[in-house]
């Protein structure tokens, strides 16, 4: 018995453990590509299931195409997943201060303390006259977790 005789003639469980493998595999090496192969061996249980005439050169092309045709299309899903979900601050929380207002709590010189939300940050001033402690200033720019502030114009 050659390859497609022997594909023609599986029983539509061949798919879905194939299907099931590929996924289990999936989650042993997260790589996110064994996943859309893994769904379409599940497709084509059900395919085989329902329409048990097809040859096995049918069988393996139309496994080929959905593979394919669900990788790209889960790669673009996927895409716009990510770029829907906002970029992730942990590591660049300073970042994410840029352009918030700030009270000043302490002057040194071209440097101090300014208060966010309760959070103490350091801070320098840029070029100016220094601001005076409980004036309001804006956050011009992060450097790691200093910040660099201008008083606010109001």
């Amino acid at each position: 018995m050659d390859f497609f005789t022997w594909i023609s003639e599986a029983s539509p469980w061949m798919w879905l453990a194939l299907g099931i493998l590929l996924i289990a595999l999936e989650i042993l090496a997260p790589s996110f590509v064994l996943v859309w192969p893994g769904l379409a061996a599940m497709v084509m249980a059900v395919v085989a299931w329902l329409f048990p005439g097809f040859s096995g050169q049918a069988l393996i092309a139309l496994f080929a195409g959905l593979s394919i045709a669900l990788l790209f299309g889960g790669r673009a899903l996927m895409a716009r997943v990510e770029q829907d979900e906002p970029a992730a601050v942990l590591n660049a929380r300073g970042q994410s201060m840029v352009g918030r207002d700030a009270k000043v709590l302490t002057v040194s010189g071209p440097q101090g303390k300014v208060e966010i939300d309760g959070v103490l940050w350091p801070a320098t001033w840029e070029n100016g006259p220094e601001p005076e402690i409980g004036q309001w200033v804006i956050i011009t720019e992060a450097f790691g977790m200093s910040l660099r502030a201008k008083p606010r114009n109001s």
